[in-house]
Formats: C-alpha cells, sequence, structure tokens
C-alpha cells in the first residue's frame, strides 16, 4: 500500500512542476518586451571638399649635388734647377692671385744663358750688316766692269746673305728660348686659385714636368644638379642655360644656413641610365663681401626655378584614390572619379594640370568604401584642420 501511495506521490509532484513550466512559459511569453518600430533612415557620409581653382603657376623643383671647382690644375716645373724660393702665400688652403708667383727656380744658368744667346744675336746682326755691305758693292763693281745684263745670284752674294739672314734668325730665336726659360723658372698661379697641395719646398731640386703644386679655381664654382627626365619640360631654359638667379642654392654648417643665387650655365648631354636623370651644371659664386662658405665637396641643396605654367590645380595629396586619379563630389552630392595628369608632387601638394575644372570640388576624405554614386555631405575643409593641412582653395 506505501508503495502505492509514493508512486502517486512522485506522479503528482511531476504533473505539478510540468503544470508549473507552462505557466511560466506563458507568463513570459505575454510580459515579453516589444521592439519599437523605427522609420528607415539612410546613413550619409560627412566628408571635407576643397574647390579647384586654375592658376599660372611657376614650379620650384628640388635637387641637390656637391660643390666643384670649375677648373682644376697641376703646376709643373717647365726648367730644371734647385728651388730658391716660395712665396710666403704658398701654403695649402690659400689663395693665390693670376699671375702671383709662387716658386722661383736658381736661374743663374738662364741668365748666363741670355747673355750669351744675345751675344749671339749681335754677331749675327752685325755678320749680317757686313754681308749685305758686300753684296752692294758686288752689284756696284759689276757695274763698272760692264759685264751687261744682271748679274746671278753668285756675283750678288745673295747664297752669302741667306745664310747670314738665317743666322740671325737662328739667334733671335735662341734668346727668346732663353728668354723665355728665365722666365719659367718664376712659376705662377695660372688663375685666381686655391692652393690644394703642394709637392715641394726651398732647397729641392726639380726637373722639367715635376709637379710642384695642384690648384683649383677659387670662384665660381660648378654644380651638377641631377633632374629626373620627365621634369625637364617644366624648366625655364634657353639653349640649356638659365635666368641669373634662376637657382637657389643652400648650405648648412652647423647651426648655419647659407643662401646663394647660381644659374644653369649648361646641361650635360646624357642621360643617366641608372636614375634616369639629366644633369644641370649651376654657377655658383661667393658673396663680395667675403661671408661665403662655398669649397669644393661641400654638399648643397637647390631649388632650380621652372617656367611659368597656366591653368594648374594644386590638388591635396589625400584627394588620390590612386596614383594618377581623384575623388570628386558632383552637383547633387554624389562621388565621381576622375583620372588626372599628375605634372609634380612637393611634399603633400600635387599639381595638376589636366582633368579638373574651376569650381569642382574635391574629396579630402577617405572612406571605407568608395564607390561611384554613393551620396555624401560635403563640408567645406577647414584650412586649420590637421586632416586637410591645405587651404580649402585648390
Amino acid at each position: 500500500m506505501n508503495s502505492k501511495v509514493k508512486r502517486f506521490a512522485r506522479v503528482l509532484v511531476g504533473g505539478l512542476i510540468f503544470l508549473g513550466a507552462i505557466a511560466l512559459s506563458v507568463l513570459l511569453w505575454i510580459t515579453r518586451p516589444v521592439a519599437e518600430q523605427k522609420p528607415f533612415v539612410e546613413s550619409v557620409p560627412v566628408v571635407e571638399v576643397a574647390t579647384v581653382k586654375l592658376e599660372e603657376v611657376r614650379l620650384s623643383l628640388p635637387t641637390q649635388g656637391l660643390i666643384e671647382a670649375d677648373r682644376r690644375a697641376d703646376l709643373a716645373a717647365e726648367v730644371a734647377g734647385r728651388v730658391v724660393e716660395t712665396n710666403p702665400e704658398f701654403e695649402v688652403g690659400l689663395r693665390a692671385k693670376e699671375g702671383d708667383w709662387l716658386v722661383r727656380i736658381d736661374a743663374t744658368d738662364y741668365r748666363a744663358a741670355v747673355a750669351t744667346a744675345a751675344s749671339t744675336l749681335a754677331e749675327a746682326r752685325s755678320a749680317l750688316v757686313e754681308e749685305q755691305a758686300r753684296a752692294e758693292q758686288a752689284k756696284r763693281d759689276w757695274a763698272k766692269l760692264g759685264g751687261g745684263g744682271a748679274p746671278n745670284e753668285l756675283v750678288s752674294r745673295v747664297p752669302q746673305l741667306r745664310a747670314a739672314t738665317a743666322r740671325v734668325e737662328s739667334a733671335e730665336a735662341a734668346l727668346a728660348k732663353a728668354e723665355a726659360d728665365l722666365a719659367r723658372t718664376e712659376i705662377k698661379a695660372p688663375f685666381d686659385c686655391v692652393i690644394a697641395s703642394k709637392r715641394t719646398e726651398i732647397g729641392s731640386y726639380v726637373n722639367p714636368g715635376a709637379v710642384i703644386a695642384a690648384v683649383f679655381e677659387s670662384s665660381p664654382y660648378e654644380i651638377r644638379l641631377p633632374i629626373p627626365v620627365d621634369q625637364l619640360p617644366l624648366l625655364d631654359l634657353k639653349n640649356g642655360v638659365g635666368e641669373p638667379g634662376g637657382v637657389e642654392i643652400t648650405s648648412r654648417i652647423g647651426d648655419g644656413t647659407h643662401t646663394y643665387p647660381g644659374r644653369i650655365i649648361r646641361t650635360e648631354g646624357e642621360i643617366d641610365r641608372a636614375s634616369r636623370s639629366a644633369y644641370l651644371v649651376a654657377e655658383v659664386s661667393d658673396p663680395p663681401d667675403g661671408t661665403g662658405m662655398l669649397q669644393p665637396g661641400l654638399f648643397v641643396r637647390a631649388h632650380v626655378q621652372g617656367r611659368a605654367l597656366p591653368d594648374v590645380a594644386k590638388v591635396p595629396f589625400a584627394a588620390f584614390v590612386d596614383l594618377n586619379r581623384v575623388a570628386l563630389v558632383s552637383p547633387d552630392n554624389t562621388l565621381q572619379f576622375r583620372e588626372v595628369n599628375v605634372i609634380f608632387r612637393e611634399g603633400d601638394t600635387v599639381y595638376v594640370s589636366s582633368g579638373l575644372k574651376n569650381g569642382e570640388r574635391i574629396c579630402l576624405t577617405e572612406l571605407p568604401s568608395m564607390i561611384t554614386g554613393l551620396k555624401v555631405e560635403p563640408k567645406t575643409a577647414d584650412p586649420a584642420s590637421p586632416e586637410s593641412g591645405t587651404p580649402p582653395a585648390l
């Protein structure tokens, strides 16, 4: 009997639990939260735009190079002898003016040679005068003898006159050589120069051809400036020569910055195959007040003035979706894309020569998905905004 009661109790408890679960489920269903239905609103992204402005620009093309001397020379002795004197300014790094003497070689033997050659010339001229007198006398004697006709060359002493004249010319040439050798005992600066190195000193013996110093021209200097081939049409050159002041050259030494005006004097007639660059040669001079720091081997930066280009737009780099395509906001505020012709880039500014029109709006904001026809809400870029980085007018 007890087992039947226990079984009935278990069935009753199970039934009550089942009914409670059903009741709880019904209660939860009745009290469930109902989501509020709202009308669908399309999300339109806000983008910054800038207005295209076509204008005439004159580009400044950056480049760099090393200062080089226009001329270098090795000064060599032309005569042999012992060095007896050097100029006090004959020291490495010091400057010499054109014609200044640098080294003097013992000239004793060469002065003697000049005196000997002068004596020989005087004797030759005297012999020539005597021979001319003999020739005149021979012509008179021929006329007195009445030989008739013109005397032949032997009678007129023409061979003797020629020999005497040749001896005079030889003596004159010997004297000129002796004087030139005497002058060569004094080695002079061939142009305004700086002493780069010296290889002789007082007491040393030099032979003809021995290098006694290396010099380079002090000013003006030259700089080889590489320019990419595709930028050559942007330059303002006539027959490879630029206007004075067409190059601004800047050198930085320590904490000081020095700027010098220069000009393009020629272009080298070959393209560098490795870098695809052409080389311009600029000329720059030390300031006349002597405050310049230009020296061969100094690294400098330069900006070469380009020619005036009409109808060019300055476009922020942020507007580009690839190398030559920009995003535009059309009058109906949808995104459109257009290919443009890029001629130059300077920092975050890109110069475009074609593909844009005055008044068009360029999108400066990068969106996660930029597709043609996307609806946007344009907002004029703030010039002070770090995201735009450029004025609103292009």
